[in-house]
């Protein structure tokens, strides 16, 4: 009580902010060049959609249509008598950021690749194949995309990524330490006074964005520990709180290979009773034998596969064999999982969001900027200064 009592009044003098002080310091400076890079490459990738899209991997987004949307049926139909030959993965129904059916193909009896098509959301007719790659012009998006989450590394920048999330946690959590002023002195410490010289403006931006920034960026540390080492994150918060439904079901169907398959029609209509005010987001066909035909329904209002609900059939007969509703969470730790993704993107919530999302990235590269500007003035100027006399 007493340490905590000396520290709101004077922190100044209580030894663990001396020691947060060094820790925040050094791993500051350490992590410059990263936190500059991770910063910028994620604000870029808030509005990667509209980058592929102007880059041309979607080239009908912007189609206008009228008339009543065509049946899945039809345009299943009409993708397996362009293309006989080849297996569909899934379909895509059209959405708000993607006005066109889009079906995912694969040829039978060899592997080519995977291809994308577009089919008309009116007419059910074939508008083109979708390209897989970026334009070679563009291919620095994918470079941007991979850095942020590998390093470029593969499975070990993905981990290694993870470890440096965790330290950009400690530089928030040392930081807060350091922030804290005095009880009466820390409403100066939220604001920047511009009328003072560039040393202590740049002193006060680096404390106020920090505090300002300081929720979201840990969110970020949290969700860049959970994707770097997602299956440790899941197994040690369900030791604190069950996870319930933030995984999918394990469910299979009885392989019948002298079956007919159902009719995909009335699993649909079935899924939109059982499932009632959601739409058609894609179906996923059987991968195996004994693997369900999925059907994701998406809930009104939203967008993405965290506000889903995810039907099982029986390709045989048709059964529903299990529903997943997905984002529906029932413990502290369904919770916590579900939501690193959504809050770590900000692209669930429309454009305003993924401006401030974008603005909020580049904090980071401002803190780090900011922090190496406060060492120089307070440190290496003076030996700068010293050498520079000798």
């Amino acid at each position: 009580m007493r340490l905590l009592a000396e520290f709101v009044r004077r922190p100044r003098k209580v030894w663990l902010r001396r020691f947060s002080f060094q820790v925040h310091l050094w791993a500051g400076l350490i992590l410059t060049l990263y936190l500059v890079a991770i910063g910028l490459t994620g604000s870029v990738l808030v509005f990667r959609d509209e980058l592929e899209s102007w880059a041309g991997l979607n080239p009908w987004r912007y189609i206008q249509t009228t008339g009543a949307a065509a049946e899945p049926a039809a345009v299943l139909r009409s993708v397996r008598g362009a293309y006989p030959q080849a297996r569909v993965v899934s379909l895509a129904a059209p959405a708000k950021s993607n006005p066109v059916y889009v079906a995912v193909l694969r040829a039978r009896g060899r592997y080519f690749g995977q291809i994308r098509i577009a089919i008309h959301p009116v007419s059910a007719q074939i508008l083109g194949r979708m390209p897989n790659r970026l334009p070679r012009n563009w291919n620095w998006l994918n470079t941007v995309r991979n850095f942020h989450e590998t390093l470029l590394l593969g499975r070990v920048g993905r981990e290694a990524n993870g470890v440096l999330a965790g330290c950009l946690l400690l530089l928030n959590l040392t930081g807060i330490v350091i922030w804290w002023p005095g009880i009466a002195r820390w409403t100066r410490a939220l604001r920047v006074d511009l009328a003072r010289g560039w040393r202590r403006v740049n002193f006060d931006l680096h404390r106020a964005a920090g505090f300002w920034t300081l929720g979201i960026v840990s969110l970020w540390g949290i969700s860049g520990i959970y994707f770097g080492w997602s299956g440790e994150v899941r197994r040690f918060v369900n030791r604190i709180s069950p996870l319930v439904s933030s995984a999918p079901p394990a469910i299979r169907a009885v392989p019948r290979p002298e079956a007919l398959q159902a009719d995909i029609g009335v699993m649909l209509s079935e899924a939109a009773r059982l499932d009632p005010g959601t739409s058609l987001r894609t179906i996923l066909f059987p991968s195996g034998s004994s693997a369900p035909l999925e059907i994701s329904m998406q809930r009104a209002g939203t967008r993405g596969a965290e506000f889903a609900d995810t039907l099982y059939f029986d390709p045989w007969d048709g059964r529903c064999l299990g529903i997943w509703k997905y984002g529906v969470n029932q413990s502290l730790g369904d919770w916590f999982v579900w939501s690193q993704i959504p809050l770590h993107f900000g692209t669930f919530w429309g454009l305003g969001v993924k401006i401030l999302w974008a603005a909020l990235g580049l904090s980071l590269p401002l803190l780090a900027l900011t922090g190496v500007l406060m060492f120089w003035n307070r440190a290496l100027r003076r030996k700068w200064k010293r050498a520079h006399r000798a």
